[in-house]
């Protein structure tokens, strides 16, 4: 009886061996990469920008100095012709250092002339003194009368006053715009374009345009016309200015308004694209890892175009429409 049990044991074992192996044998060999496939899309490469809605013509007041507010002159809103005074600083300090500079200056002037009565007998660092010390006093005159001058913001063209930020008495800060003159010749797009991306746009490039104080459906179109050559400068960020045509306005847009513009600098239409994590680089050249079964995989060279700014990239060639690139190792 033992005996028959232990047969019965063994031939089950037997079995449950045999299955085991059948199993291993039969079964699919684990996927060891994740494959996506090559296909064809549109692949585009677009530069996004904020941008301001400003007049097409239009000058930005400021003050060439410091000083306490005087006199506002004009009002947001109203008409004002080329060199027409629109603010003043306080002068009434300026004025009286300027009294007691011209009496120091006329003091300077009359002792050289004095000090000229016996010229050769004075030693040459004695003459240098005098002359000195009258050129200084009359260079002070100078500086004070040019402050006086620049007290007064000036318009430099014919508009009308679009922005003013001045209230009389308060401190005006060299520089600082505190006012605006518009020609009334239509709105623009002003942008100040970083460095990075300016050198990806040219003039006739044009761009789909939302406005922060519309819906996200509001898109307007836009075209640059208008790159300056030179660069703008703020805490260290070198940017340009870019100047848009609007082609569509309507009577909702407002100077002022915010907008973020975006920039088509490259597109392929029905390309063959990967994802960027299919992309390996060995110095200039670029791989994919072709996988037919997500277990082998074969190393191939391949040329890029646009880096798109869904996540993939064109390829020119090197690949076929619907072979599977490696993206990750499973894990």
């Amino acid at each position: 009886m033992k005996r028959r049990t232990k047969v019965v044991w063994l031939s089950v074992l037997a079995v449950a061996v045999i299955g085991t192996v059948a199993w291993f044998m039969t079964r699919p060999p684990k996927r060891l990469y994740e494959t996506e496939a090559v296909s064809r899309a549109t692949v585009m490469q677009t530069v996004s920008v904020t941008g301001e809605l400003v007049p097409k013509s239009y000058a930005d007041l400021s003050y060439a100095s410091v000083g306490t507010v005087g006199k506002v002159l004009v009002t947001r809103g109203d008409t004002v012709k080329k060199g027409q005074t629109v603010a003043t600083l306080d002068t009434s300090v300026l004025r009286s250092q300027l009294h007691d500079a011209q009496i120091a200056l006329d003091i300077a002037v009359e002792a050289e002339k004095l000090a000229r009565r016996g010229w050769d007998s004075l030693k040459p660092e004695e003459r240098e003194a005098k002359k000195l010390t009258t050129e200084q006093a009359r260079q002070k005159v100078r500086t004070l009368g040019t402050q006086i001058a620049e007290a007064d913001i000036v318009s430099p063209m014919d508009g009308v006053v679009t922005r003013l930020d001045l209230r009389e008495g308060e401190t005006a800060i060299a520089g600082s715009i505190v006012g605006r003159v518009s020609a009334g010749e239509g709105l623009i797009l002003e942008s100040r374009v970083p460095e990075a991306d300016v050198t990806k746009l040219h003039d006739g490039m044009e761009g789909d345009v939302t406005f922060d104080a519309l819906t996200k459906d509001d898109v307007f179109r836009s075209e640059i016309y208008e790159i300056e050559p030179s660069a703008t400068v703020v805490q260290d960020v070198v940017s340009y200015v870019t100047r848009f045509r609007m082609a569509d306005a309507d009577s909702r847009l407002r100077e002022g308004m915010s907008a973020t513009i975006d920039i088509v600098t490259a597109k392929a239409e029905n390309a063959l694209s990967v994802p960027f994590r299919a992309v390996t680089r060995q110095g200039s050249k670029a791989f994919v890892d072709v996988s037919p079964d997500g277990i082998s995989s074969e190393r191939r060279e391949v040329m890029l175009g646009i880096e798109g700014d869904e996540g993939t990239i064109e390829i020119k060639s090197g690949l076929s429409e619907g072979e599977s690139v490696v993206v990750a190792k499973v894990k």
